[in-house]
């Protein structure tokens, strides 16, 4: 059986939060089909998961004797910071630790800006393979002439799938106190001004409820939090600052889910809660944000790409031609697309 080493940051829940996400369900894909070892700083206990608190780039003799011990035919590099070039750098030292035979894959979900030599420099510890869900980020190593892929993102459909009644909805909308003869339009993701929330309030003031589920991992001193929050709060919008394990509730109990994201740097190349609410039915009015129209297009008339300064009248024409099937959606065939790219590479 292949030997395969995954090295990440967090593989702790709570899986709030797009990358996080997305490695719990690589590792769980993974440790089904291969040998699989794991090389974090945060997770849980599994004999194959080794936590480690090391420098910051990995340099450690403890860390080597792992690796070589294991002695991977493939390292897949997945850094929560994402292309910054402490990550390349990272990658290089663990490429080196695993030995000339082993493929290296490095998966980042963001692109990051660098400095002009930090951008020489990668000339010099460039990955072998390069996947990202980011056309900016693409199109970057196919200048710095890195073998890459566009990929998708992972939607868990056992736990994302449509809601089974309108009954059910209303249920829903009661054990979250959300007004039950509302138009719902829902967001999820960080509290922070880099998310263009503030955009969100002239959909309140157009005869809609705003629900907006704060991501438990927004750091304390996100840009512009509170001021934010307390516009948001006056305006009527309804934020849910709290945790929630069965986060497809919302998605169900919502009428369309929206992202309001333009900032490249403020969401991970393909949003994944996008996906999430495809998954379950609820249609989407989104930016036209990273890889989305790329991988969805309109996914079967359940998404409209609108500008922000549009919102309004978007949501309008949706409530208008809402007499389509939103449950069908193109979402597992993008698993499926991730899981045969990821293994080409190893």
């Amino acid at each position: 059986m292949k030997k395969v080493l995954l090295v990440s940051e967090y593989l702790n829940p709570p899986y709030d939060e797009g990358i996080k996400k997305t490695v719990y369900n690589l590792f769980l894909n993974l440790d089904k089909q291969y040998d699989l070892k794991v090389i974090c700083r945060f997770g849980f206990e599994k004999d194959n998961i080794f936590i480690v608190d090391e420098n910051s780039l990995f340099f450690s003799n403890k860390i080597k004797r792992f690796i070589k011990d294991f002695g991977p035919d493939s390292l897949i590099y997945f850094p929560f910071q994402s292309s910054t070039f402490a990550s390349y750098l990272r990658l290089k030292i663990l490429s080196n630790y695993c030995g000339r035979s082993a493929k290296s894959t490095f998966i980042a979900l963001q692109p990051k800006p660098l400095k002009k030599w930090e951008r020489l420099l990668v000339n010099f510890i460039k990955p072998k393979v390069g996947l990202t869900p980011s056309p900016t980020l693409h199109r970057f190593w196919n200048d710095m002439n890195i073998e890459n892929d566009l990929i998708p993102l992972l939607t868990n459909l056992e736990v994302f799938k449509p809601n089974s009644s309108k009954s059910d909805k209303l249920k829903l909308r009661e054990k979250y106190e959300i007004p039950s003869d509302a138009f719902v339009i829902s967001h999820m993701g960080h509290l922070n001004e880099g998310r263009n929330l503030r955009t969100l309030i002239p959909l309140q003031k157009s005869d809609n409820q705003i629900v907006v589920v704060a991501s438990s991992s927004t750091p304390i001193d996100a840009i512009g939090q509170n001021n934010l929050k307390n516009a948001l709060i006056e305006s009527g919008i309804i934020i849910i600052n709290r945790f929630i394990d069965n986060i497809q509730e919302i998605y169900h109990l919502s009428d369309i889910y929206i992202f309001p994201v333009q900032g490249e740097n403020s969401s991970i190349g393909m949003p994944l809660s996008v996906l999430e609410a495809r998954a379950c039915g609820t249609p989407v009015v989104s930016t036209n944000y990273g890889s989305l129209d790329y991988f969805l297009g309109d996914d079967n008339h359940g998404i409209r790409y609108s500008k922000p300064e549009d919102f309004v009248a978007t949501v309008d024409m949706f409530k208008k031609k809402m007499n389509f099937d939103s449950n069908k959606t193109k979402v597992s065939e993008l698993n499926e697309l991730f899981y045969r790219i990821v293994q080409e590479k190893l």
